[in-house]
């Protein structure tokens, strides 16, 4: 059983990251994410909510996870970030790239 629970409405899926995205958890989430690809999700929502951590594999992840949904019309947003974290892709230039969103 996956760490990441996922919620499924039709070719929308929506996964809730824990406290930390870090380099410990991106191969699970990576084989998470390249299935529910595989499986034509057209709308990822990945929520951070809970999340208060995030490294640079963490980071490099959702760079790829962002380049890989951007084809053939598909989309990926960050959803529920805290002020810390959405500063951080702020001060990075990602917010946008990211489609992150404040929580």
């Amino acid at each position: 059983m996956s760490r990441f629970p996922l919620e499924r409405e039709g070719a929308k899926v929506k996964v809730t990251l824990g406290a930390e995205l870090t380099v410990s958890f991106v191969p699970e989430l990576r084989e998470l994410l390249c299935a529910i690809q595989d499986d034509g999700v057209r709308d990822l929502v990945l929520d951070f909510s809970e999340t208060t951590f995030l490294d640079t594999a963490g980071l490099s992840l959702l760079l790829a996870a962002r380049n890989g949904f951007s084809q053939d019309g598909r989309t990926l947003k960050l959803a529920g970030l805290r002020a810390p974290l959405y500063s951080l892709l702020e001060t990075l230039r990602l917010d946008k790239r990211l489609n992150a969103e404040r929580g």
